[in-house]
């Protein structure tokens, strides 16, 4: 059997652990719950149970995996390994999560943010093959972003590069989690979309939103489902949310000169319903001779972007 590699994604909700061989082969995968509210050390065992159970099920054993890789939502100290602050991760703080899952496996293993190895999967294998210069958005509760410039993912100088969910768009605009205002999160993510179909119901009663979505239960599944139905209120709030997400695309492009642009995470099963707003508002905003040169589409990895790219760092390195 070719050498294999283990891929492991940490989210709020799963874990995933996938094991690869260095062609891009997918040998197994394995996810389970990440019941995140049970804390960091729960949350460890749990990753580590999850890679015993994707070994069982290849049937692999341990000694047979050359490297690892591992994507961490949060801000993390890559070099020291440790997770500093993790929104989605309730007790995250300096957890120092590398030397943890390097000790129970005894392998070499490459740590990253959870962004940055979708952003890594995504050029490897899914829709960013073949370029060298690469942004990436995952729209999903939150906003998260990667950078790959000249082939390589770009950290910045305290591993804080690719916070592209944290630039300000309306500049008074809805609280963010991050406690800044009007931040492309706090307007495009699924909760902020959820949200606007709240207030679209309140004010819509005849609305699919008020028939399909109390609002006690909205999201932006519903949102999408109503506005593909031909729903005014929803479709205004498509419409809004590509707009807005298409001004930092604009941003993004003007400042970092991409050959693509992938747009990923739950929010973007909305599909072209939400990019022919994006593909628009960017167009008019960019810089023309920078924008016609710039694809941008959705990710086709789905969720296995990040499983896929934490086996690829371990692979090729970040």
């Amino acid at each position: 059997m070719a050498p294999v590699f283990l891929g492991m994604d940490l989210g709020g909700s799963n874990i995933t652990a996938m094991l690869m061989t260095s062609a891009g082969r997918i040998v197994a995968t394995e996810k389970t719950e990440t019941r995140a509210s049970q804390g960091p050390r729960r949350t460890i065992e749990r990753i580590i149970s999850t890679v015993r159970q994707v070994l069982l099920k290849a049937r692999v054993g341990l000694t047979e995996v050359r490297a690892a890789g591992i994507g961490v939502p949060g801000v993390l100290d890559i070099g020291r390994g440790v997770v500093k602050y993790s929104p989605n991760l309730p007790g995250w703080k300096n957890i120092p999560l590398l030397g943890q899952i390097q000790k129970a496996l005894k392998k070499p293993v490459a740590f990253d943010n959870d962004a940055n190895v979708a952003v890594f999967g995504e050029r490897w294998l899914g829709a960013g093959q073949g370029f060298d210069h690469v942004i990436m958005y995952t729209l999903g509760t939150g906003v998260g972003g990667g950078i790959i410039q000249d082939g390589r993912i770009m950290h910045g100088s305290r591993d804080g590069a690719g916070e592209l969910g944290h630039t300000t768009i309306v500049p008074d605009g809805p609280r963010c989690s991050c406690g800044n205002r009007g931040c492309l999160e706090a307007l495009v993510s699924g909760t902020a979309i959820a949200r606007e179909g709240r207030k679209a119901a309140r004010r819509h009663p005849r609305s699919l939103l008020t028939q399909w979505g109390p609002q006690s239960a909205m999201t932006a599944k519903v949102v999408f489902q109503a506005a593909r139905a031909g729903d005014a209120a929803a479709l205004a709030i498509v419409s809004q949310a590509g707009r807005y997400l298409g001004v930092g695309v604009a941003n993004v492009i003007n400042l970092l000169n991409p050959q693509i642009v992938i747009i990923g995470g739950g929010v973007s099963r909305a599909g072209e319903m939400l990019l022919r707003h994006v593909r628009a508002e960017a167009k008019k905003r960019a810089l023309q001779d920078i924008y016609k040169n710039t694809k941008i589409v959705r990710a086709c990895l789905a969720d296995q972007a990040g499983a896929i790219g934490a086996a690829g760092i371990a692979i090729f390195g970040h």
